[in-house]
């Protein structure tokens, strides 16, 4: 247990410990005023001695929202909400702004995605982006971090798990082009590497920068341990700080996160990941309910 309460480095972050409190929407952003109430919430965990907080996903364009509920980084008062709720936490302990692009699960008729396909919990077709529109959102990811910085943030966390754009165009479920971006499993890993190559560029050097990869997708035809594992290599490669190992997409009939899941039994994957991508800190989630 005591491994547990060890300072860890994260790029040029140094953590008093190595409890993490994952990317959790709070249902209220996107509204006006509501910096005073998110700092008390955030405010009490770190109070709590949680070492670094994720935010719930901010939005790097309009069409990345879940839903309305979102905050969008390239909306000037949304950034102003981001940068208050920072100033207000100021001394308290490190934030990490979640870089966020919801794919086919935007609850939204104009959703885009890699290809065409409805995702089982959402009544829209996405529509399948184009090659320069995908160039145009790696874009977006990079100044999505600018931001981020400028709104106060220690850290960004790019999402790219439980079944989000990044990881629909890691899967060929969910990715049926044939272009630069899919065709291969090579090709479909080069969306979430062009993403990370944007946000390493945009922001100082050695930011910590953290992945969240999905660990395993738990749906029919979901990447192999051995795609995963190549994914995990090439985000090392790139220089990524952290890798944070996501478990199952939403649309999986495979509990993950409820009260039946025995506590930590998916650390078990990010343990696979670790022996297979030495050197670099890997984050285990989902039920992690005690040290």
């Amino acid at each position: 247990m005591n491994k547990a309460f060890e300072k860890v480095n994260i790029g040029n972050l140094t953590l008093p410990n190595r409890f993490i409190m994952g990317s959790m929407h709070l249902g209220i952003e996107g509204e006006k005023g509501v910096a005073e109430r998110m700092a008390a919430f955030y405010g009490k965990r770190l109070d709590g001695g949680v070492g670094l907080i994720v935010t719930g996903g901010v939005a790097v364009n309009e069409e990345a929202k879940g839903s309305k509920h979102f905050f969008n980084f390239h909306v000037d008062e949304d950034a102003k909400e981001l940068k208050k709720i920072n100033d207000l936490l100021k001394n308290k302990g490190a934030m990490c702004a979640q870089l966020f692009h919801a794919g086919r699960y935007a609850f939204d008729r104009n959703c885009v995605a890699p290809s065409a396909i409805r995702a089982p919990i959402n009544r829209y077709v996405p529509r399948a982006l184009t090659e320069e529109e995908c160039w145009k959102t790696i874009e977006d990811f990079g100044k999505s971090a600018k931001v981020a910085i400028e709104c106060g943030f220690g850290a960004v966390e790019i999402m790219g798990s439980e079944g989000y754009l990044l990881n629909q165009f890691f899967s060929e479920v969910t990715n049926q082009r044939n272009d630069y971006f899919g065709g291969t499993p090579e090709k479909r890993l080069n969306m979430s590497i062009e993403v990370l190559r944007s946000v390493i560029k945009s922001v100082p050097k050695n930011f910590p920068v953290i992945f969240r990869m999905s660990g395993i997708d738990l749906i029919p035809g979901n990447p192999t341990f051995e795609e995963v594992c190549a994914l995990a290599d090439r985000l090392k490669s790139e220089r990524v700080s952290a890798l944070n190992i996501g478990i199952g997409w939403h649309e999986s009939r495979v509990p993950t996160i409820s009260q039946l899941v025995p506590r930590g039994a998916w650390a078990k994957i990010a343990k696979k990941i670790k022996d297979n991508t030495p050197g670099i800190p890997i984050i285990a989630s989902n039920r992690v309910n005690s040290p």
